[in-house]
């Protein structure tokens, strides 16, 4: 289903120029709404509205958080309001962006996405975030209604740490923090799942249902990887930009980003090699199953074959065959037969065929 939508919202920007605002997400459910934050060292005023005015009301930094993308109107609104590139914006809507830096004349323009797992279903849920960083401002665009930047609000608004004393490149860095930290729980819940399959095929051995939890881990963990991936060179050229707007004091905080981002991609890298052995052990253990099975069933057919030989010759209706008349004879040859068979069976036991 989510495909589908996809597909249709990529078909209805098909022949529309550059910069056209269109949301190419699936929420929408729920209505877009601001919040919009302005503090320095001495004060910290916060409005439910997009209140750009406050700038001017006090000394300081502008936050302007804006969650949910379905009304394009006030995504425009706002990215007019502090002169964001038509192209900025209408990557703001098109949710399907790989994580990314793009410096633009007045800004700074970051995309990546705050990514949480479904345990049931072992689906990867992806939200867009876009930060516009500015001299003095930040924009950031959640996809999602709900606060991921609650803890990030709450130092703002307590004076916690540095937060009041910086400018917009420190919120950038602490927005992009906070998301890169979601990773790791994101990671753990992973392991937890590999760790809980490895436990069955301990126990189970090569069950059919472990088939497909490895393949539904697998896609998870490349779909991790590939978010990530892009976002270790984005974060990495953030660090490394020569751009007024990030302070050299705050390069130290953007390269324990970039060291965060390599730990977890290598973390990814180590469960995907996990889950490659684990199939390939799941491979050699059906594999050693049908070996078994055909070993029981050769040496049911070797036992079978000297007696059905037997049988087949004492079968031919030829009258000069003197083994036929004697009195004991079918009794002497029922007990060779037994005896062959209790031979063989002690040989292969002895050759551990069984």
């Amino acid at each position: 289903m989510g495909k589908k939508k996809r597909r249709q919202f990529k078909i209805s920007k098909r022949g529309l120029p550059p910069g056209t605002l269109v949301y190419t997400g699936d929420r929408t459910e729920t209505s877009s709404h601001i919040v919009t934050l302005c503090y320095g060292e001495a004060q910290y005023v916060e409005q439910p509205a997009y209140a750009p005015e406050l700038r001017n009301q006090v000394e300081g930094l502008l936050w302007v958080d804006v969650r949910s993308l379905t009304d394009t109107n006030l995504i425009e609104k706002v990215g007019n309001g502090f002169q964001m590139h038509p192209l900025a914006l209408e990557d703001v809507l098109n949710t399907h962006q790989r994580a990314k830096l793009e410096e633009y004349d007045n800004g700074l323009f970051f995309v990546l996405h705050n990514l949480r797992l479904d345990a049931g279903t072992l689906e990867l849920v992806s939200e867009q975030i876009s930060l516009f960083v500015g001299h003095n401002f930040v924009v950031s665009f959640q996809e999602d209604p709900d606060d991921t930047f609650s803890s990030i609000r709450k130092r703002a608004q307590e004076g916690i740490g540095r937060m009041r004393k910086k400018g917009s490149d420190y919120l950038a860095y602490a927005l992009i923090d906070n998301i890169v930290d979601g990773y790791y729980i994101l990671l753990d819940e992973i392991e937890t799942q590999v760790l809980d399959l490895e436990d069955t095929m301990f126990s189970n051995g090569a069950d059919p249902s472990c088939k497909a939890r490895i393949f539904d881990l697998k896609r998870l963990v490349n779909q991790f990887r590939h978010r990530i991936m892009p976002l270790r060179d984005a974060v990495t050229r953030l660090y490394r930009t020569e751009s007024e707007i990030v302070e050299e004091a705050n390069r130290l905080y953007l390269r324990d980003v970039v060291d965060h981002v390599a730990q977890i991609l290598d973390s990814v890298d180590n469960q995907r090699d996990i889950l490659d052995s684990m199939e390939a052990l799941y491979h050699a253990e059906s594999a050693n199953r049908l070996n078994e099975v055909m070993r029981i069933l050769t040496v049911i057919s070797v036992i079978f074959m000297p007696l059905t030989f037997i049988v087949g010759i004492y079968g031919m209706n030829f009258d000069n065959m003197p083994e036929l008349h004697w009195h004991y004879g079918y009794f002497i040859t029922l007990g060779f037969m037994f005896v062959l068979t209790v031979g063989m069976l002690v040989y292969f036991r002895r050759k551990r065929w069984f």
